[in-house]
C-alpha cells in the first residue's frame, strides 16, 4: 500500500545516522537513507541505521547512492577496471539494502556530458541491473535534470537494452528542472515507475531561488492528480519527500506536509 515518506538527504550535510535519528523522531515510518560517504556502508553505521529501523518500525524502501555525480566515471567510463573495483561498492549497497530489507537502489547514472556511449552505458547498467535483481533488489535509474535519464525518450531506449530488471524513479523536481511535464512522463512509463520523489514548486521556474523545489503543498503541484493518476495505473508505491536543507523553514513544516499528503493520497480517486 502506498505510503508518504521522506529522504534523509532533506537534511543534508547533517550526518546520514543523524538525519535518519531526526526523522524516527519526526515520526515517519517510511524513509529513504542517502548515504553520503563510502564508509557508511560499513560498522558502525549499518547497525545503527538497522536498530533505528527495528527500534522504531521504518519501512527502509530505497537506498541512494553516494557520489551520484561521479557514477559515470566510477560505473560507466571506458576504463573497466575501475568498474569492477566499483562493482565491490555496490555489492555493499545490495548487503546495506538487504539488512534494512530495502527493495530500491536508486542512481543517477551518465551526465549528458561525459563521452561514454549509449551502449556500454546500458551495458554496465544491466549488469548492476541483475546483479541487483538476483538479490531481490531494483537497481533504479532516476530522471536527473542535466543527466541523459532527464529525457522521456532516452528512458525508453535504455528499457529495451536493459529488460525486465529495469525500473525507475520518477523524481517530479528533476522534470521541472528539464522542462518535462511529469504527468507525460507517467502516461509514457507508468508500468516501469517503482518509486517517486516528491516536492513542490511555485511555479516560476527559478531554481537559483530554489522555488522549483518547496515544501510539498507550499506551491502549486497538483498532488492530487499525481496520486489518482499513479492509482489508476495500478501504482502502490512510496512517495519520498525529497528537498534539500534551504528549501523549507523547519521541521514542522515536513512533518505536516508528510500528514496533509497522507489524506490526499487516502481520497485519491
Amino acid at each position: 500500500m502506498s505510503d508518504i515518506g521522506i529522504s534523509t538527504s532533506c537534511f543534508y550535510p547533517l550526518e546520514t545516522e543523524k538525519s535518519l535519528e531526526k526523522v524516527c523522531l519526526m515520526g515517519f515510518k517510511t524513509v529513504e537513507i542517502f548515504i553520503n560517504a563510502y564508509c557508511e556502508l560499513e560498522e558502525p553505521y549499518v547497525s545503527l541505521y538497522k536498530k533505528f529501523a527495528d527500534e522504531y518500525g521504518l519501512n527502509v524502501v530505497s537506498i541512494h547512492t553516494t557520489a551520484s555525480v561521479a557514477d559515470g566515471y566510477n560505473y560507466f567510463s571506458d576504463y573497466y577496471r575501475r568498474f569492477e573495483e566499483s562493482i565491490v561498492v555496490f555489492k555493499k549497497y545490495i548487503s546495506l539494502a538487504k539488512t534494512l530489507d530495502s527493495k530500491y537502489i536508486i542512481i543517477h547514472g551518465v551526465k549528458k556530458v561525459m563521452r561514454t556511449s549509449d551502449e556500454l552505458y546500458f551495458e554496465r547498467f544491466k549488469e548492476l541491473s541483475e546483479l541487483a535483481y538476483q538479490n531481490g533488489l531494483y537497481l533504479l535509474q532516476e530522471n536527473v535534470n542535466s543527466f541523459r535519464s532527464e529525457s522521456p525518450e532516452y528512458i525508453e531506449r535504455m528499457r529495451k537494452a536493459v529488460g525486465e530488471s529495469f525500473g525507475i524513479t520518477l523524481d517530479i523536481k528533476q522534470c521541472r528542472r528539464a522542462g518535462v511535464n511529469p504527468f507525460e512522463f507517467i502516461e509514457k512509463h507508468h508500468d516501469i515507475i517503482k518509486h517517486i520523489h516528491i516536492s513542490d514548486s511555485d511555479g516560476s521556474g527559478d531554481y537559483r531561488k530554489n522555488s522549483d523545489c518547496v515544501t510539498p503543498l507550499k506551491g502549486l503541484f497538483d498532488f492530487n492528480k499525481l496520486f489518482t493518476e499513479m492509482k489508476k495505473y495500478g501504482y502502490d508505491g512510496e512517495y519520498i519527500i525529497e528537498l534539500y536543507k534551504h528549501s523549507f523553514n523547519d521541521e514542522n513544516e515536513l512533518t505536516e506536509a508528510g500528514r496533509k499528503l497522507k489524506v490526499i493520497l487516502e481520497r485519491a480517486d
